[in-house]
């Protein structure tokens, strides 16, 4: 299975201690599913995107300022945190939570160069034990190429009072756990010790630089070596949510007036203060009683439906894409050598159209390239290695397979240029970097552009894989280009045939041959299950497309297409036999649900169309599948002379986001089951819901529908 390579940038702030007195003042509140935007006419110079791993945050909540009126100093005293902590209360007021955040803050200066410093200030209390579990360790990570990390004070009140200070000499820089990508991500944590439901921890810290971007590598000791790639430019992405109830967070960012910063909070509602103090602008972002979200079954991620804040200097999209094109070019990232151009020639040979030639670099770049990580250098994050260098490496991340693509594309005569996504999340429109993936763009001498994404089709027949649709991406074009989001895949690209002819036998043994046929990403499922398996593994899991449903099943022969071979679609056949697949009632009538019905390549593939929960019955939440599927079962079981078929289920016909057909009936001595279920994209609105449900659940109802077979008895002979 391909590895998806979580890039991403996020710079982080320093926090000014205290505010002068406010020359002008301005408050609002953004609120809800309607978005505010503040604008200050954006410069044109945009600022560099840091196309980087994602660090995940450890405190989510860990955000902004003290609850009262105007900047406080991080020193509070300890009987005003004593007083904010009685005013919180505990498990009286949050009775289901394990703790409450009872202030999270986050003050955050830019300098004019770009660099930016924060401290960040947090009181928790633990309610339950499992809380105090919690916060006995905290953890930040950083790069030390892209940031520096320092624990000012981290302080314990216990419910039974008094204060613990932590002596934070105890506090460890440790390697962060690496797999695949093994870059120089640290963390520094702090052993707070055991705790107590009711016990608090009032932790300060402070942070310069951004999470990740390895910039020129200088360990000196100036902070000036944590200035943004793009020099003079600002961004941040806020997390407004919280695992525990907030009672209050705040993000404070003072930034000199020509930076001309925008913003818009999304999600949600916060109290908005624009000022202008002593020549500088400060904004403040205040977010009062927050609850956590109830999560549901299938969700998108939390980022695209929980309150969150967006901060940046970059003018628009287009902007981005135009500088994300001239700094790899600047850097020759794609220079074609003669190694990359004999290579390129040796794909295509014998090639007679641009899409097999295309097809041929794009599925050698997602073969051949291993996914790993390592730290190679200046602009580690944000620039693609030179091609020449992943074509001796022959392992890369994201960038770098996306990146030899560019280059043998060019190599063959093909106009070709990188491309930045968000894999798992949804960009917004507006231009704070939240991009985690890179991809390719093919254009084509019309001008209009296909997408190729060589991370993500090893094993994928596919160009582009479509479990990446409804997905933004910004092309790194000359002239730029704007933000787009890939088209809905249609569900008919992503059969899933299965086909039975089966024969019942009186004692209730089932035999026939399956014959299964799939394209698309249902194709690209049943190679991920051998190709994730040595060789001499895969007649066992042949097996297992029977066994999934009925233990006794024997696979007497089985012709199986090659899992490595992309050059047709996946098949199978399999002759079979399930000794006592019907059940056998008292006077010998038998009873069973139809094997193709039962839809047993979906359970050994553990498919959406049997996994995904249908709770709840109203969402409020998007729910995302893994790709638009087509699943077309059908089966023709010859009957035992004389049988009789009781209880065949009426026929079914489901439209919208979801679809059903389905009949079941008998003809000829034969029952004919034919369903087609279709999930008509990846990603569904609330409203989309439950129509999709309802075609699940009878699709589902089906499977665990029993038929009875009777057969005719003789009439009995006259005295």
């Amino acid at each position: 299975m391909a590895q998806v390579n979580t890039e991403k940038s996020h710079q982080n702030r320093k926090l000014a201690l205290g505010a002068p007195k406010a020359q002008a003042r301005l408050n609002l509140c953004v609120a809800g599913g309607g978005t505010v935007r503040r604008s200050m006419m954006a410069p044109e110079a945009l600022m560099r995107r840091t196309l980087v791993r994602r660090i995940p945050l450890v405190l989510l909540m860990a955000l902004t300022s003290l609850g009262t009126a105007g900047a406080q100093e991080w020193n509070t005293s300890p009987e005003e945190l004593w007083a904010a902590l009685a005013r919180a209360g505990g498990a009286e007021s949050f009775p289901s939570a394990e703790g409450v955040v009872v202030f999270d803050t986050r003050e955050v200066d830019v300098e004019a160069s770009g660099l930016s410093r924060t401290v960040q200030h947090t009181l928790r209390k633990a309610i339950t034990a499992a809380g105090a579990r919690e916060l006995a360790v905290e953890s930040f990570p950083y790069d030390p190429l892209s940031a520096a990390v320092e624990v000012l004070r981290c302080r314990v009140f216990p419910a039974n009072g008094g204060v613990r200070e932590v002596d934070l000499a105890t506090v460890i820089d440790g390697l962060d756990p690496q797999a695949l990508i093994y870059w120089n991500s640290r963390h520094k944590s702090v052993p707070i010790g055991r705790l107590e439901p009711g016990d608090a921890v009032d932790l300060v810290t402070r942070r310069v630089g951004f999470t990740y971007a390895l910039l020129d590598g200088d360990q000196g000791a100036d902070e000036s070596r944590f200035v943004p790639p793009m020099k003079g430019h600002f961004y941040d992405i806020v997390p407004f949510w919280s695992s525990w109830p907030v009672v209050e967070q705040r993000y404070r960012v003072t930034i000199p007036l020509d930076k001309h910063l925008q913003y818009q909070f999304y999600n949600g509602a916060a109290e908005v203060s624009d000022r202008i103090v002593e020549g500088r602008r400060v904004l403040t972002f205040t977010m009062r009683g927050f609850k956590p979200l109830e999560k549901e079954p299938g969700m998108v991620a939390l980022s695209d439906v929980a309150p969150k804040l967006l901060l940046t200097t970059a003018t628009d999209w287009k902007a981005k894409a135009v500088w994300f094109h001239d700094v790899q070019e600047e850097a020759e990232s794609f220079a074609v050598t003669p190694e990359l151009k004999r290579l390129a020639d040796e794909i295509t040979a014998g090639l007679a159209t641009d899409e097999d030639r295309i097809a041929a670099l794009n599925h050698w770049a997602a073969e051949n390239i291993r996914y790993v990580g390592l730290h190679m250098g200046t602009g580690e994050g944000y620039t693609l290695h030179p091609a020449a260098m992943t074509l001796r490496d022959r392992g890369g991340v994201c960038k770098d397979k996306a990146g030899i693509l560019v280059a043998l594309l060019r190599a063959a005569g093909y106009e070709s240029y990188p491309a930045m996504t968000m894999a798992g999340e949804r960009i917004e429109n507006i231009a704070a970097d939240q991009f985690n993936h890179c991809v390719t763009v093919w254009r084509k001498p019309d001008k209009t552009t296909v997408l190729l994404d060589p991370t993500w089709i090893p094993g994928v027949r596919e160009m582009w894989s479509s479990r990446e649709q409804q997905q933004e991406v910004l092309m790194g074009l000359p002239a730029g280009a704007d933000l787009l989001t890939t088209p809905v895949s249609p569900p008919e690209k992503h059969p899933l045939d299965l086909a039975v002819r089966s024969t019942l036998k009186d004692d209730g043994t089932l035999e026939g041959t399956l014959k299964l046929v799939a394209e698309g990403q249902s194709d690209a499922a049943l190679r991920r299950l051998y190709r994730s398996r040595v060789r001499s593994e895969w007649a066992a899991l042949d097996e297992t497309m029977l066994t999934s449903v009925d233990p006794r099943a024997v696979s007497l022969k089985v012709t199986r297409s090659d899992p490595d071979d992309l050059r047709k679609p996946f098949s199978m056949e399999i002759d079979f036999r399930i000794p006592g697949y019907a059940r056998t009632l008292e006077g010998g009538s038998l009873m069973l649900i139809p094997l193709a019905a039962r839809d047993p390549v979906g359970q050994a593939m553990h498919a959406d169309e049997l996994a995904l929960s249908t709770k709840p019955i109203e969402r409020r939440y998007p729910v995302r599948i893994g790709c638009s599927k087509l699943v077309r079962l059908s089966e023709r079981m010859a009957l035992p002379a004389g049988a009789k078929v009781e209880g065949l289920p009426e026929a079914v016909k489901r439209d919208g986001s979801g679809r059903l057909t389905a009949t079941w009936k008998v003809v000829g001595g034969e029952l004919a089951v034919d369903e087609s279920l279709t999930l008509t994209k990846r990603i569904f609105s609330p409203e989309e819901w439950p129509s999709l449900r309802a075609a699940l659940e009878s699709f589902r109802k089906l499977a665990e529908t029993p038929i009875l077979i009777t057969f005719a008895r003789p009439a009995k002979e006259k005295a």
